[in-house]
């Protein structure tokens, strides 16, 4: 008997479901339940059977509904559909990849992954589908016939090559993208001096990653904290919308052309300890003067868990950092505060910094190297990210139903980016953090996390839940589950710290 492989029996259960099912960033409960059933059930099976081919032949036959008396049933139907071998195929060099193969085997007993017993390739795919790539390029070789240099007739071919169906099957599969390969756009240009220095990043962020995790053996995880900044666009507009096929010029409304082309940053701080977010959110937006006048800075809105501040450019200098670091950093730090941030020149010049903070406390800058911050950083690995995407669908809601509300206002974005801070603050995200840390390798323990998009914005059926209000609902708070819309979030201010699980 031929043998097969365990995994090749998982991936044709794969094909068999996928149809009907969606694998989730995270398996429930349920989930795992199950598959400790089934693992059991297939374990029990093999280690019960003294002769693991029937067994497990008859496991085979009832589980997967195979219609016929026996393999040997079911082999000789599938040479019948022609899937198994061609019609002459071993006129023509044949080799192993035109066949369903085994796996590798070491030649000894079979393993644990490895039963004597045939490989079932997957009924319900055509016969197109099950041809792999090496048997494609010699049917399109031979029909090229370069001793010949012209192409043979369909006939010709098909004699030789059984799975062939028509002509115009010959030509897709010459054509390049039946070789995986397709037109696509690049994302971005590297040197190959980058190339070549690509091993030394690595292992520059290896370094970095095994002194952070000797921190947190030495001093926990509370007094750890990440901080970037992020630039935010007065108005995020997306770049797509759907239009007629052949138009050349594509125009879309704008509340203010200028507000496209400005941005303000958005400072962010993460820990992986008991506290996961700074209670304060810094924000430096763009003035023209660099500082806010007094009249707007007596009436503009106001929030307990922002700190805003501002710059002719909108974006962080030295000054501003090291009015983060006085009043917003230390002003929550306990004992000791160990601040892993990337190499951005402000950031690393630390003499300054030192000297703002407070006598007590102990205070260790550690910096991210150069290039890798997107794999090692935890705000850049998936935090930031997902913050300002769901920014931007509060933002598309209020274009797409043509809102009063003006986005790229002052007052606008300082509400919405309190109301979406407090959001991200709830018990039911906390995990979304202490995962970032564990995939930039800072942690051993993964978690099931919550997305916060896929959370507040997914499937939102019905109007909102207050009384008397029939509008279009914007999302789902995540703290107490209410179904809000525009006005009851934004309008009236849903600062939620009520929390239903």
């Amino acid at each position: 008997m031929e043998s097969i492989n365990l995994l090749n029996v998982i991936k044709l259960l794969e094909w068999d479901y996928k149809l009907h099912y969606r694998i989730d960033d995270f398996p429930r409960e349920a989930d795992r339940q199950f598959k400790d059933i089934v693992k059991d059930f297939i374990d029990s099976k093999i280690t019960q059977s003294v002769t693991p081919v029937y067994a497990v032949e008859e496991d085979l036959q009832y589980d997967l509904q195979i219609r016929v008396e026996s393999f040997e049933d079911y082999e000789a139907s599938v040479v019948q559909c022609n899937l198994l071998n061609g019609r002459s195929e071993a006129d023509f060099d044949v080799t192993e990849p035109d066949r369903l193969l085994e796996p590798v085997s070491s030649g000894t007993e079979p393993s644990s992954h490895e039963l004597n017993i045939p490989r079932l390739p997957n009924p319900k795919l055509p016969v197109d589908q099950l041809v792999n790539l090496e048997y494609k390029k010699r049917a399109v070789t031979y029909w090229r016939n370069a001793v010949k240099k012209k192409r043979l007739t369909f006939r010709e071919v098909q004699r030789s090559f059984g799975k062939v169906t028509s002509i115009r099957q010959l030509y897709d599969w010459e054509n390049l993208r039946h070789y995986g390969i397709v037109d696509r756009k690049i994302t971005k240009f590297v040197t190959k001096k980058s190339i070549q220095e690509a091993p030394h990043y690595k292992e520059s962020a290896e370094a970095c990653v095994a002194l952070v995790r000797s921190r947190i053996a030495e001093y926990g995880l509370d007094c750890l904290w990440n901080a970037d900044q992020s630039g935010f666009e007065y108005e995020m507009r997306p770049g797509r919308t759907l239009e007629t096929a052949g138009v050349k010029h594509v125009e879309a409304i704008t509340q203010s052309e200028n507000s496209m082309t400005h941005s303000y940053t958005v400072m962010m701080a993460v820990s992986p300890g008991r506290r996961k977010f700074l209670p304060v959110l810094f924000l430096m937006l763009k003035e023209e003067k660099g500082v806010f006048g007094p009249i707007v800075s007596r009436t503009m809105f106001k929030a307990d868990n922002l700190y805003v501040t501002a710059s002719t450019s909108g974006k962080m200098t030295k000054k501003l950092y090291l009015e983060w670091s006085e009043k917003v950093l230390f002003p929550h730090m306990e004992e000791r505060c160990i601040f892993l941030a990337d190499s951005w020149k402000t950031f690393t010049d630390q003499d300054s910094v030192i000297e703002l903070r407070p006598e007590k406390l102990e205070y260790e800058m550690l910096t991210i190297p150069p290039k890798v911050t997107g794999q090692i950083q935890p705000l850049d690995v998936s935090c930031f990210r997902m913050y300002k995407g769901c920014f931007k669908k509060i933002s598309d809601f209020v274009f797409l139903h043509d809102l009063t509300v003006q986005v790229h206002h002052r007052d606008v974005i300082l509400k919405l980016h309190s109301l979406l801070y407090q959001q991200f603050q709830s018990p039911r995200f906390e995990n979304l953090i202490a995962e970032a840390w564990y995939k930039s390798g800072y942690t051993d323990e993964r978690f099931m996390y919550v997305n916060p998009a896929k959370f507040m914005f997914d499937k939102l059926k019905g109007s909102c839940l207050h009384e008397n209000c029939r509008d279009i609902v914007l999302l789902v708070c995540g703290w107490c589950k209410a179904r809000l819309c525009c006005h009851q979030f934004y309008d009236a201010h849903h600062f939620c710290t009520i929390y239903l699980p």
